[in-house]
C-alpha cells in the first residue's frame, strides 16, 4: 500500500481543528499524527517544530476572532466589536483561551481589538464631546471591562448568555463610563472657566 502523504495546508487544518476542540495544550505531534492516521514524519518535514504550528494556528484563531468582530449584531458598529468578542468567547471557548488566556503575544491581538473599537467610536454620536485621548480612555475602561466579562462566559462562570443578553450588559456598562466622563468634562470645564464665572456674576450684579 503506498505511504500516505499530508502537505503543510492538511498538517495546518488538522492542528487547527484540535486547537479549537482540545486547546492549545492539546497540541502535540502524537496527537496530531493521531488525527490525521500518520506517523509523525510529516510534521516534521513541514515544521522545524511545534512551536512554529502552534504559531500558525494561534493567527488563525486571530482571523476567527476578527470575523466575529466585523458582524453585524445590531445597527450600531462600535457595539457590534464589543459584541463579538464576548460571542466569541462564548462560542469558540478554546480558541479564545489559546488567544486571550495563554498567548504570549496577547499584547499584538488586544491593540488590534482597541484600535478597532477606537475606529468604530467615530460613527457613534455618543463621543462626539471627546476628544480621541478622551475617547481612548473610556474605550480601555470599555474593554478591560469586556475582557473580564468575556472570560467569565469562556469558563462558564457566566453560563450561555443570549446574544441579546450581552448587548444590554455592554450598553449598560458603556453608559456608566460615558456619563462618568462627561461628568468629568463638564466640571473641568466648570472649574477652568469660574474665575470668568464670577466676573460675570459681579458685572452683572453692579449693572442690575
Amino acid at each position: 500500500m503506498p505511504k500516505v502523504k499530508f502537505d503543510r495546508e492538511e498538517i495546518i487544518n488538522t492542528t487547527f481543528e484540535l486547537l479549537k476542540n482540545d486547546g492549545i495544550r492539546g497540541i502535540s505531534a502524537r496527537n496530531i499524527a493521531k488525527k490525521m492516521k500518520s506517523s509523525t514524519a510529516p510534521i516534521y518535514a513541514h515544521f522545524e517544530n511545534i512551536a512554529v504550528l502552534k504559531k500558525e494556528v494561534i493567527n488563525m484563531a486571530k482571523d476567527v476572532l476578527v470575523n466575529y468582530l466585523e458582524r453585524m449584531y445590531t445597527d450600531r458598529k462600535m457595539l457590534n466589536t464589543a459584541m463579538g468578542v464576548v460571542i466569541f468567547a462564548r462560542e469558540q471557548k478554546e480558541l479564545y483561551r489559546s488567544i486571550f488566556l495563554i498567548d504570549a503575544d496577547f499584547k499584538s491581538i488586544f491593540e488590534r481589538a482597541v484600535l478597532k473599537i477606537l475606529e468604530t467610536s467615530r460613527d457613534d454620536e455618543r463621543f462626539e464631546h471627546f476628544d480621541r485621548n478622551e475617547t481612548m480612555n473610556i474605550i480601555l475602561k470599555i474593554w478591560y471591562y469586556l475582557h473580564g466579562y468575556a472570560t467569565l462566559v469562556c469558563t462558564e462562570f457566566i453560563k450561555n448568555p443570549t446574544d441579546e443578553e450581552i448587548k444590554n450588559k455592554i450598553l449598560e456598562v458603556a453608559t456608566i463610563f460615558i456619563s462618568d466622563a462627561l461628568d468629568k468634562k463638564l466640571t473641568a470645564i466648570i472649574n477652568k472657566n469660574r474665575g470668568e464665572f464670577f466676573c460675570l456674576f459681579f458685572c452683572l450684579k453692579n449693572f442690575l
